[in-house]
């Protein structure tokens, strides 16, 4: 059983409702405009948020890595993020940070403060890395029904931020439609 910080003072966790395809101020198509992803390669259902992170599968055991706590001294980096449902195929993901700083080009380097990169899970299964604020997931990499989507921020070092010991993530509940 795995716990994750949630609602701590300074922290935002989880997400907020959506039921559209996205928000860009215009014609309502999903903005991508960072190409900074790398995941391993539905229709329009809402997804809602969720803040049990406990029952996801032994999957993701076996992709942890060893906790880093943040810095006391240092503001505490924040995630959530939205899904948003593709208008071609499975869903986008959009992961809104603060006090975190997104380093794709440092991964695997030493560590640096309140930066690194995001780790995307589906159902407890770690599906890719994410170095940017935007993911495409494909319908293929959910199952039909209730999936759960969970993100992680990470150090250069693949080791996830932390508070007291607790990974800085966020989950959300996606529902794919039975095809």
């Amino acid at each position: 059983m795995r716990q994750f910080l949630y609602g701590g003072v300074g922290l935002m966790v989880g997400v907020a409702l959506v039921s559209g395809f996205g928000f860009d101020g215009g014609d309502g198509a999903p903005v991508q405009d960072d190409p900074m992803v790398h995941v391993m390669s539905a229709s329009a259902m809402p997804a809602t948020a969720s803040g049990d992170m406990g029952s996801m599968s032994g999957d993701m055991a076996a992709h942890m890595h060893p906790a880093r706590n943040v810095d006391p001294g240092l503001p505490v980096p924040t995630v959530t993020h939205l899904v948003f449902p593709d208008a071609v195929d499975g869903y986008n993901v959009q992961i809104l940070t603060e006090n975190f700083t997104f380093t794709p080009a440092a991964i695997n380097r030493a560590v640096e403060d309140n930066a690194g990169h995001a780790h995307l899970y589906v159902n407890g299964s770690k599906v890719g890395r994410i170095y940017g604020t935007w993911a495409h997931l494909p319908s293929a990499l959910l199952t039909p029904g209730v999936n759960l989507v969970s993100v992680s921020l990470n150090a250069n070092d693949h080791s996830e931020w932390s508070v007291d010991g607790v990974p800085i993530a966020s989950t959300v509940r996606v529902i794919r439609p039975v095809e």
